[in-house]
């Protein structure tokens, strides 16, 4: 574990909820309940260091959106998409190095036409649209258990945020 790791933090962000996962299954429902919530033109960036599970929860928000396939970490291609009820773009930027390999991306052009779940955003904070949910998964003294951070950064997201949190009350209670 990288101890140096340092979270995404942008000037605007709102901090909303503090959730804390047990286990896989906890990640899951709440994967889930982003993914009933989430719209083409949602960002969702998540900050976590090497092993925090942000591809898990990846996983859990594709199927909760609807979507049946597999997901696997872009770390090597940056990105790649899945096709459903809502078309989902999956980034993971660890291996970015540079400005003009982040250009030959394409991501803005994204950001408009469907879910963007962007992995490791610390590397291109230059590149983000303004308004963004964040998730932020540290680890805990118990090497199963997760604190996962929502924070806001707009209007959009913040409604984002509260149909998550109707979605996950609901399936939760």
């Amino acid at each position: 574990m990288d101890t140096n790791f340092k979270h995404l933090t942008l000037e605007n962000e709102v901090e909303e909820i503090v959730l804390l996962s047990t286990g896989l299954e906890d990640t899951e429902k709440i994967g889930d309940a982003i993914g009933k919530s989430v719209t083409k033109e949602d960002v969702i960036l998540l900050s976590g260091n090497l092993g925090a599970g942000k591809t898990e929860l990846v996983r859990s928000i594709v199927i909760g959106a609807g979507n049946k396939d597999f997901v696997r970490s872009p770390t090597f291609v940056f990105i790649n998409e899945y096709k459903g009820k809502i078309d989902i773009t999956h980034c993971d930027f660890y291996r970015i190095e540079n400005n003009e390999i982040l250009n030959e991306t394409g991501i803005e052009e994204y950001y408009d036409n469907s879910l963007v779940l962007m992995e490791w955003p610390e590397r291109i904070n230059n590149n983000l649209p303004k308004d963004n949910l964040i998730i932020k998964i540290l680890f805990n003294e118990n090497e199963n258990e997760r604190i996962i951070k929502f924070f806001t950064s707009g209007n959009k997201s913040k409604k984002l945020f509260e149909r998550i949190i109707i979605n996950y009350e609901t399936n939760n209670s």
